[in-house]
């Protein structure tokens, strides 16, 4: 089937809206985000221009990564910075895509969309500036596509991504390229269909050492803590807050009571009044606090912290925070090293906030031995924007990949309990007060992505590098296709 193409522009500007779509209100969009660009980069003119194809792609990204408006609340900088980062990843896509398709017969050119994206991904997680940003981050809570995550525990969440870029090119050359592409697209979209089934064939085991756990959800905002700063009765409002929710967590029977990141802006554990109030007393046996809240050490250094904590407050361990928002977080030191913090009921891996968003985190903190990870975070700064929903959804990837339960607790939201299979349990959602409790259940066993990282994207990689060298030994210059 063929329709006349409308001008490729109009196209780049359609795949740049689906892209936000699918990143901040309706993560089915990602399953025909990038078609429309596919079919511009089909144009004449897209395929006779590298100027042309790179501003294509160029448009796509730019629309696409304002996805992050909720950056604003932290400076146009970041704003205006992370659009143009993610106008660059789809700039290398378009490029790519121009330089490879229609050279190496159909069946590479059905994968060459899957293969292209997926390496843009993976770049998105190399550097200190880095931002990922996945399409399996955009499917990971439709309940549809939640069968597509099983194989993020072989592959990693570039495998999941790698096949909904796969869908896309399924459809696009189903629909416009025609009767040349049939038999490739049909093995294409066989094993799209295969991958989509995996989670039915094999469902991920969930562990059997349950262990009881609560989240504690303040529910404010950040400008209850800006009030705090210079408000003795505001800053009385966040302990009183804080105290009176985990006072309920410590009598429910939780075995983990777990704050958000910087939960408290205070020195607690320098104020024994404070700390009596928050901490686990002494005749709650049993309950261990992890307490976001920040430090000072010996230097004069600050820490972002994730302080454990015992009955009667005796202090077991603590965890600094690694990776720091740069800029925002300037008044912090970074922590040395990602590492498990020993608690009495195992060992758990912590992710405080922007840490959640990087695979290597999740993988080395499983690597180190935890059996269990919680993810800490204050999203208040995104206010009600849907980025929240999507930094959930990079805690579900990670709970998935590393085959783990995950308590996310954040400081306004989203706060909830997730199994390895990606499901959610006891969800409080933004701004709302209170606990999420459950049971999770502790593991040791080590999923294969935890066991030797990406590569599936090795896989690609070499994919890639050799369609280049044939490319390069064919007859040079760009070619009409189509």
């Amino acid at each position: 089937m063929r329709f006349s193409a409308p001008h490729p522009l109009l196209l780049a500007l359609t795949a740049g809206f689906l892209n936000g779509y699918a990143f901040v209100f309706g993560g089915e969009a990602a399953l025909i985000a990038n078609v429309p660009l596919l079919w511009a980069l089909r144009a004449p003119r897209a395929v006779h221009s590298a100027a042309f194809a790179a501003l294509l792609g160029g448009v796509v990204g730019f629309l696409g990564g304002i996805h992050i408006y909720g950056i604003l609340d932290y400076g146009w900088f970041l704003f205006w910075g992370f659009s143009f980062y993610t106008s660059s990843q789809m700039v290398l896509y378009a490029l790519l895509l121009r330089h490879l398709w229609g050279r190496l017969g159909p069946f590479v050119d059905l994968l060459l969309p899957a293969a292209v994206w997926t390496l843009t991904e993976w770049l998105r997680t190399i550097g200190p500036l880095c931002m990922p940003a996945s399409y399996v981050g955009c499917v990971a809570d439709v309940p549809a596509l939640r069968p597509l995550l099983a194989l993020a525990p072989f592959t990693g969440g570039l495998g999941v991504s790698f096949v909904i870029a796969l869908i896309q090119s399924v459809l696009f050359h189903a629909l416009w390229v025609g009767r040349s592409h049939r038999r490739a697209t049909l093995v294409a979209a066989t094993i799209a269909g295969i991958a989509l089934s995996l989670g039915f064939i094999v469902p991920p085991p969930l562990g059997d050492r349950p262990v009881r756990v609560a989240g504690v959800q303040g529910g404010l905002p950040n400008s209850a803590y800006d009030a705090a700063r210079a408000d003795p009765a505001a800053s009385r409002d966040v302990v009183r807050t804080y105290a009176t929710l985990s006072e309920r967590a410590y009598r429910s029977g939780a075995e983990l009571v777990v704050w958000p990141e910087t939960a408290v802006r205070l020195p607690v554990t320098e104020i024994p009044a404070l700390a009596a109030m928050l901490f686990p007393p002494a005749d709650a046996p049993g309950v261990t606090l992890i307490a976001g809240l920040p430090r000072r050490v010996a230097s004069g250094d600050e820490r972002n912290a994730a302080l454990v904590i015992g009955p009667g407050g005796r202090i077991l361990d603590i965890y600094d925070k690694v990776r720091l928002v740069p800029g925002h977080e300037a008044l912090y030191t970074p922590g040395t090293t990602w590492r498990p913090v020993e608690t009495p009921i195992g060992r758990i891996g912590i992710l405080i906030c922007l840490e959640s968003v990087y695979p290597e985190v999740g993988r080395a903190l499983t690597l180190g031995g935890a059996e269990l990870l919680t993810v800490i975070s204050n999203d208040a700064g995104f206010g009600r924007s849907p980025i929240a929903r999507h930094m959930t959804n990079r805690a579900i990837v990670q709970a998935v990949e590393n085959g783990r339960w995950l308590l996310r607790v954040g400081q306004a939201g989203i706060s909830t309990l997730i199994d390895p299979a990606g499901r959610m349990h006891s969800t409080l959602n933004l701004f709302e007060h209170g606990l999420v409790t459950g049971t999770a259940h502790r593991r040791a066993d080590l999923t294969p992505y935890t066991r030797f990282g990406d590569w599936f994207m090795a896989v690609v990689a070499f994919g890639l590098a050799t369609a280049l060298l044939i490319a390069r030994r064919r007859a040079g210059g760009p070619q009409p296709v189509g």
